[in-house]
């Protein structure tokens, strides 16, 4: 499932992920080392007298516990080593793949192939270039007490999302790959999603481990299905995108920074209590639990595992049978609004920028 899409805004994690206040996420330009040094233990690896070149990068989400490899990087200098002073851009009203489409940022996280396949088809001049997370940690999800089963079950049952055409295909694809009929009543989600499931507002609803840390702690049983289950593609959980003008102009920068996101998130899984630690301190105004913190880097640990080489590692052939999924259902278009009838991941997708 994908929590940012084009044609929905994401619903705030409230429950879980607490800004202090509206001035808090305006401020939330955090820099994981700064050309003096002063302050920040980031700052010093480099060297005395190093010069450190700004590289802006966007998140993908509000900071949560899938970002704790990157705090990692951040807190223990990695990007510094790298001779990167690394900017981190809060979330706003735009996303990641338009900011770096538009050059205000030069990379960023997106946490699903759908964005920058749909980017990329409208001729956004990027490219994914690390995938922390190779495996999709969210789930469809309905609680026990409905008596669902399957998939199948859930043909006319209301299903809240954020309004995206891929949300709507990707469930009814997987109630008819489990035999049921019919199709969901889809609503945009006001609240979020377990309180909207727990409250009746919506039978069904898309869950990431963060979310289902409500369902945790208030002791309520859910059931949840995995679209990779059901003939769906698995997408990435974390994906780096990079403007091209960046790559092209800037190849060792974007290397360094592939390089500190490779070791930042393989202590992610050798140390996941330390990388925890690192989100906390890099990102204090996000207000995370570290029992929240914990609990997601356990349930996310196996996702992290990269079934295709070394960590950052991605499939060519796995993008684009993810790409041609969504074209088979038409919710893959380009720059003319018109559904595509072939696209050729290539371009899209290297694995050139991985260390050696």
């Amino acid at each position: 499932m994908t929590r940012n899409t084009r044609e929905g805004a994401p619903v705030s994690r409230r429950s879980v992920i607490r800004l202090g206040s509206a001035l808090a996420v305006g401020a939330l330009v955090l820099t994981a080392c700064t050309d003096s040094g002063s302050g920040n233990d980031a700052g010093s690896v480099a060297g005395a007298g190093s010069k450190l070149t700004t590289v802006t990068f966007a998140l993908d989400f509000l900071p949560n516990p899938t970002h704790n490899g990157l705090a990692y990087a951040m807190q223990k200098g990695l990007f510094a080593k790298e001779g990167i002073n690394l900017k981190i851009l809060p979330v706003g009203s735009t996303a990641s793949d338009a900011l770096i489409s538009a050059g205000q940022a030069e990379a960023g996280f997106t946490n699903n192939y759908a964005t920058a396949l749909t980017s990329a088809s409208a001729g956004a001049p990027l490219k994914a270039i690390f995938s922390a997370m190779p495996h999709d940690p969210s789930a469809v999800t309905v609680l026990t007490s409905s008596g669902i089963t399957s998939p199948a079950q859930l043909a006319g049952k209301t299903y809240g999302g954020y309004g995206s055409k891929l949300e709507l295909a990707m469930i009814n694809a997987m109630i008819a790959n489990a035999g049921g009929h019919g199709k969901v009543k889809q609503v945009v989600l006001q609240v979020g999603s377990t309180e909207a499931l727990k409250t009746g507002k919506v039978d069904v609803a898309a869950t990431w481990p963060d979310q289902e840390y409500d369902f945790a702690q208030s002791g309520v049983k859910y059931t949840r299905f995995l679209a990779a289950d059901y003939g769906i593609p698995e997408a990435s959980g974390l994906l780096t995108l990079a403007g091209n003008s960046f790559l092209q102009k800037s190849p060792d920068l974007a290397r360094g920074l592939v390089k500190a996101l490779s070791e930042g998130y393989q202590a992610a899984i050798d140390d996941p209590k330390a990388a925890n630690e690192a989100l906390i301190a890099q990102f204090p105004n996000a207000h995370i639990d570290s029992k929240l913190a914990t609990y997601v880097s356990s349930r996310e640990a196996k996702d992290l595992l990269n079934p295709y080489g070394p960590i950052g590692t991605q499939s060519v052939k796995h993008w684009q049978t993810y790409a041609d999924w969504m074209i088979t259902h038409g919710v893959l278009t380009g720059a003319d609004g018109k559904t595509l009838k072939n696209i050729d991941v290539k371009s899209l997708v290297t694995n050139s920028y991985l260390p050696k």
